[in-house]
């Protein structure tokens, strides 16, 4: 079968890399890769881009050192907690109860399946549940039974008034007052009415129920008259949650950071300074000045006596409930945080970067912008310096010096500044990159090709086809070009490995595409973020990725160097 003269010089390279085993691991490393690039989305775990999220129970323990993460209480958040003497229930969502056993904690099984937001312990025995759906479950005798809402609304808070009634406040300002044994629930009229939060409720010094909520609202509920009233307490933001001590001392957390206190039953309440304008979601405080709030990703602060100071903790894991017993004082986790620098794992293979995007999905999709930039500037460079070498080699004259000394020129041109001219000139973007590469690497190219020029043009194959009247763009192209293919192989594989470091460089140094995603742009985030130094997650596979690619190609170019060295042709 007889092949044109351009297929004819393309299977001696091809045989060349099959005869070498290396050049075929290449071969296999490099489709691998190519593959990679084709099915990015298939193969990606994540989106590149999203931030992700993640829920758990998380438990933060105040030790000598500070506040340290403890071991987590199940994948799902914690809502509230609350505990009598040594029993201490946890509650959260997905209808997770924790209940402590000896030293350890205990799941326990529900009779529903809804997300439980409040816990208290009733005064002598028995404790109740509140939740999404009008749950209600009280703990009589060792087990949990349902009590029928008159709505399904979401509960929010509950308080004990006696050891036989409790106030449970909702979402959109229920307020009911439930009586045990009976099991009975009375519907209270809201001296507001028009369907504002309740988020807390506790039971106050003097018997009364305060309820707090959205806008600053806050409710005073009389179980001797069975009326609810306004209370003011100085603040219009919205209130998370109410901590009142045995002896009146309370304290109101809220949005941005508002921090209510009073110190005692006939005190004023007082809006104390935050360190931090975050959202503070729980408080505690007791008779003796000592107090603590918690929220939003991983806020902790505490009261000295003279201003409130914020803690350092280990963890930006939102908090929504305190435990405090004694010396035992204990954070507990809610809400999806972002996992940050998060370590390798099942749900993130190459962990996570400061902003809680997956990077084994970056590193999937980056090979992309590498191998792009790789071979379609390796292309630029072979079209723009075969070509210069071609016209440079068969004209010779001033036509060859022109261009040859536009060579020597490009070669005192560093790679680096010239790049960055680019960028300032322009914008970063693909193109430049591309441009970047193939606008200096085509040197070498050019001189290679024009020397081989140089001697095919005095062949006899070469001068009979002049003298049949061939035109010169017909000897370069279809005479002299497939002699030369073999070694345009050779530099189309090394420039390919070349042009991938140099995206990479280039992006490393910040001048890459800004919303593309390539393998030097990973390592950009990892140094900007100084995380680079501990997260080696981060460093590592697309170190790994840019090192396997550029040794696959040098072992398929490695097989080709018979093409440009005699000797090696002769050996063989």
């Amino acid at each position: 079968m007889n092949l044109p003269p351009f297929f004819r010089a393309a299977a001696g390279p091809l045989k060349l890399m099959v005869q070498d085993r290396l050049a075929v691991i290449g071969l296999c490393v490099l489709g691998f890769i190519i593959a990679m690039a084709l099915f990015a989305p298939l193969i990606a775990t994540h989106d590149p881009r999203h931030i992700n999220e993640i829920e758990d129970g998380s438990v933060l323990t105040r030790g000598a050192d500070g506040w340290e993460l403890g071991e987590s209480l199940g994948p799902l958040a914690l809502n509230d907690a609350d505990h009598r003497g040594a029993d201490a229930l946890i509650v959260g969502r997905g209808a997770t109860v924790w209940e402590r056993d000896g030293a350890q904690w205990r799941r326990v099984e529900m009779p529903v399946s809804t997300d439980f937001n409040a816990v208290a312990f009733g005064p002598d025995a028995g404790a109740l549940i509140v939740g999404e759906r009008g749950t209600i479950l009280s703990l009589e005798g060792g087990a949990w039974r349902a009590i029928d809402a008159p709505a399904p609304a979401d509960l929010r808070g509950v308080a004990w008034i006696d050891a036989s009634s409790a106030l449970i406040v909702g979402a959109g300002e229920e307020i009911w007052r439930l009586d045990l044994p009976e099991g009975t629930i009375t519907e209270i009229d809201s001296p507001v009415g028009r369907g504002f939060s309740l988020r807390s409720v506790a039971r106050d010094a003097d018997g009364t129920l305060l309820a707090v909520g959205e806008r600053g609202l806050a409710i005073r509920y009389d179980p001797q008259t069975g009326a609810a009233v306004l209370d003011r307490l100085g603040s219009s933001r919205d209130l998370n949650h109410i901590h009142v001590a045995p002896g009146g001392a309370a304290l109101v957390t809220g949005e941005r950071g508002t921090l209510l206190r009073r110190a005692g039953p006939d005190a004023n309440w007082i809006t104390d300074p935050a360190p931090d304008t975050r959202a503070l979601r729980a408080g505690w405080i007791d008779d003796n000045g000592a107090a603590i709030a918690v929220g939003r990703n991983g806020i902790v602060m505490e009261w000295d006596g003279a201003a409130w100071q914020l803690v350092p903790t280990e963890s930006e894991r939102h908090l929504r409930a305190l435990l405090i017993e004694g010396e035992n004082w204990l954070a507990l986790g809610s809400d999806r945080f972002v996992t940050r620098t998060a370590p390798p794992s099942r749900e993130h293979w190459f962990g996570t970067d400061h902003l809680g995007r997956d990077l084994f999905s970056q590193n999937v999709h980056g090979s992309r912008i590498a191998l792009l930039v790789g071979f379609l500037g390796a292309a630029l460079v072979v079209l723009i310096g075969t070509n210069v070498g071609l016209i440079a080699g068969y004209y010779r004259g001033r036509t060859e010096t022109v261009l040859m000394r536009t060579v020597d020129v490009m070669y005192g041109i560093p790679f680096e500044p010239f790049a960055l001219i680019l960028v300032l000139l322009f914008q970063p973007s693909l193109l430049i990159v591309i441009l970047a590469v193939s606008l200096l690497t085509w040197r070498t190219v050019a001189r290679l090709i024009r020397s081989q020029v140089l001697s095919l043009r005095e062949r006899p194959f070469v001068k009979a086809a002049r003298v049949a009247g061939a035109s010169d763009l017909r000897i370069m192209y279809l005479h002299i070009f497939p002699n030369v293919m073999p070694l345009v192989f050779l530099e189309l594989a090394i420039i390919v490995g070349v042009s991938i470091i140099a995206e990479a460089t280039l992006s490393f140094l910040g001048l890459g595409p800004p919303h593309a995603i390539s393998w030097g742009g990973i390592l950009h985030d990892a140094r900007l973020s100084g995380a680079w130094r501990t997260a080696w997650w981060w460093n590592l596979p697309p170190g790994i990725f840019i090192m396997v690619t550029v040794l696959s190609v040098f072992f398929i170019s490695r097989s080709l160097e018979v093409v440009a060295n005699p000797r090696l042709r002769a050996r063989q």
